[in-house]
């Protein structure tokens, strides 16, 4: 994933609203959803520049009904969380799995459990290859 495609906090806190929801949402709906969830009183040209930021980013899609901007995304958490897993992967650990589970597990070994689920999935990606 392009560094340009990562995401700040508050982008983030953003994008999660926005995967939760099922339609599109205006700024308008944004800053009513984070004033009352979150206690956030934005302006509307700090939320307008954030959702600006994620649009020229490429993860969020804007449409005009009206006077009114809806925004949604263009892709899923998933191949977001999936995209972003791969360039790290790939950038921190040249692409090895290995390497990032070591770093990830700093000398600890694995709880048993975690193991035979870890050999429990390689085990199906075997199979659906």
């Amino acid at each position: 994933m392009d560094r340009s495609k990562k995401m700040s906090e508050t982008e983030s806190e953003i994008m999660e609203v926005l995967w939760r929801s099922d339609v599109p949402l205006s700024s308008a709906q944004l800053m009513e959803h984070f004033a009352a969830h979150h206690g956030k009183e934005w302006k509307a040209q700090t939320l307008s520049t954030f959702l600006s930021r994620l649009t020229q980013k490429g993860l969020l899609r804007s449409q005009r009904q009206g006077r009114v901007v809806y925004y949604q995304p263009l892709q899923s958490k998933a191949e977001y969380s999936q995209g972003l897993a791969r360039s790290i992967l790939d950038t921190m650990y040249q692409g090895s799995v290995k390497t990032f589970f070591a770093a990830l597990c700093g000398g600890t070994p694995l709880p048993e459990e975690e193991r035979k689920e870890l050999r429990s999935w390689l085990e199906e990606q075997e199979e659906t290859s």
